[in-house]
Formats: C-alpha cells, sequence, structure tokens
C-alpha cells in the first residue's frame, strides 16, 4: 500500500508558478511598505520599535500606520490566494495549513493595531509561529537540498526566538532584547522568514512543474 508522503503534482491543474509569483509580491510588497512607513514615524527605532509599533499608537502617526496596516493585511490575503493555488495543485496540506494560519495572524495584525492589546499580541504571536513552521515544512513541497537547509534554519531561528521570549520574556532579561532592542530582535525573527517566503516563491515560479515529486513509502 502506498501513503503520500509529500506532494502529489497534478499535471493538468498546475497553478505553482502564479502562487509563487503571488508569494513574492506579497512579500517584498511588505518589505517596500516597512521601508517607507519607517520613513514618515518621527523618531522611530528600528533598535526601540517594533515593526507593529508603526501602527501602534492611540493617535496613529500617518501615513506610516495606514502603510503597514494595509500592506501587512494584504500579506496575508495574496498568501491565502497562494495556499488555494498550492492545494488546487496537489501541494502539502501540512505546509499550506502553516501558511494559512500565519496569513490569518497577519489579517489580525492589520485589523487590530498594537494599541487593541492582547488581541494584537495574539496575532502576531500567531504569525511568527505559524510563519516560522510554514518555512520548516515546506521541505514537503518536494525542495531541493539547498532549499531545505535554509528552510530549516529559518524556521528553527524563529521558533529559537519564540521560546526565548517565554523563558525570558520581552524585557532586558532576555539577552537577544538586551542586545538588539525588542525591535531588532523582532526583525532578526520576522525577516528571515520574509526573505524565505520571497525566495521560497521564485523557487516555485522558476521551477514549475519539472520540480515536483511523487515521493511514497511501499
Amino acid at each position: 500500500m502506498k501513503v503520500q508522503k509529500g506532494s502529489i503534482f497534478k499535471p493538468e491543474t498546475n497553478y505553482y508558478k502564479i502562487a509563487g509569483i503571488i508569494l513574492v509580491i506579497a512579500f517584498i510588497q511588505f518589505f517596500i511598505a516597512v521601508t517607507i512607513a519607517e520613513t514618515q514615524f518621527p523618531g522611530y527605532s528600528t533598535a526601540e520599535n517594533t515593526l507593529s509599533d508603526l501602527a501602534g499608537t492611540i493617535v496613529p502617526v500617518e501615513p506610516a500606520a495606514t502603510i503597514f496596516n494595509v500592506s501587512i493585511t494584504l500579506i496575508g490575503i495574496l498568501a491565502l490566494s497562494a495556499v488555494f493555488l498550492i492545494l488546487k495543485s496537489g501541494g502539502c496540506r501540512l505546509f499550506s495549513t502553516c501558511l494559512t494560519l500565519m496569513a490569518v495572524g497577519t489579517i489580525g495584525v492589520g485589523i487590530f493595531p498594537g494599541y487593541t492589546g492582547e488581541i494584537h499580541v495574539l496575532f502576531a504571536m500567531m504569525t511568527f509561529i505559524f510563519g516560522s513552521f510554514a518555512a520548516l515544512f515546506s521541505y514537503r513541497l518536494g525542495l531541493n537540498i539547498p532549499m531545505v537547509v535554509i528552510s530549516m534554519l529559518v524556521g528553527l531561528n524563529g521558533l529559537l526566538i519564540i521560546i526565548s521570549l517565554f523563558i525570558w520574556g520581552d524585557g532586558t532579561l532576555n539577552p537577544l532584547i538586551a542586545t538588539l532592542g525588542v525591535g531588532g530582535t523582532e526583525r532578526v525573527l520576522a525577516y528571515p522568514i520574509i526573505l524565505y517566503m520571497v525566495a521560497l516563491g521564485g523557487y516555485l515560479t522558476s521551477r514549475g512543474e519539472d520540480w515536483v515529486r511523487l515521493r511514497f513509502r511501499g
């Protein structure tokens, strides 16, 4: 009896290239939007301010807040579209589930800015946790060895930083925050995931139907 371990390629419904393009657009636009928003927020510090601070003040600093909220919500919408296309083409459900939950988290962050309190923190942690797992489990899409290694490094980096927050908290008792600041620590967590998703999108776009493999155990 054969049991599916990874992705099943359906050549009659191959939407991987489109999904890859969507992922590239989703995460590049966010990186650019954050850079622009930071320039529109007086006194903003990448060491002391988190990404969510761009839209997290009770009286929003405009246009930074709108740029950030629209962009991070757009990540979620586009990522959900990519998930739909990946699943329609026979892609791994485990990876797709993690990317879906990450997308829901980013939409939640955009709808509930930092000043909304615990609900914002919940969606932010959801984004980081499942973004890390999405990177880890992307190997099940049939990636080549170098991409698998990168996916593992990115996923583990994110999970280790999250674990450090649970152990030492988000204050100066956390050695990462003491060294990099809360904003720097968040970027070391978030940016590798963002950049990896761009790389993954490019991988799917460039390899197309040639990269998907049937993997079975007998």
